[in-house]
């Protein structure tokens, strides 16, 4: 009977040894796989990363050379002479004053300048221009003492 209890322990050893030893390998398999789909979705990543970056600068750089070339073509296609522009940024791009360079200011403009694939204006740019085109616009002259003075009274 001892040596029949033996022979299970011992054949229940080799079978812990067997089933490790194939735990171990399909282990390593899973985890070889594992790796290669990761880095593969990694590099699938990157390039996508990698080509969205591209893009964006590429519309940023493109968007400053049109800012720049702006007046040029306004003064091509509207007869505003480079030299009325002032770059303002935001919110909007340019005000020309028409005319002034010449030292006879006919209008005024604003500019907005759009060089991607955006056609619209946004929110703020449309109040802008609905706000000129209903001309509530208005002249406000500061005289810096006088100014000071009401504060100080």
């Amino acid at each position: 009977m001892p040596d029949l209890e033996w022979l299970l322990i011992f054949i229940f050893l080799i079978l812990i040894i067997i089933l490790f030893h194939r735990y171990s390998k399909l282990k390593g398999q899973v985890e070889s796989k594992a790796t290669q789909l990761f880095n593969e979705w990694r590099e699938k990543g990157e390039k996508t990363i990698r080509e969205d970056a591209i893009k964006r600068s590429t519309s940023t750089i493109i968007g400053k050379v049109g800012e720049h070339l702006t007046p040029v073509i306004i003064f091509q296609n509207y007869g505003v002479n480079p030299k009325d522009f002032r770059f303002i940024g935001t919110p909007v791009d340019f005000i020309a004053f028409k005319g002034l360079s010449e030292g006879k200011l006919e209008e005024i403009l604003f500019i907005e300048v759009k060089s991607g694939e955006t056609t619209g204006l946004t929110e703020r740019e449309k109040q802008i221009r609905d706000v000129v085109e209903s001309k509530r616009i208005r002249w406000l002259f500061i005289h810096l003492p006088a100014e000071l003075e009401k504060l100080m009274s």
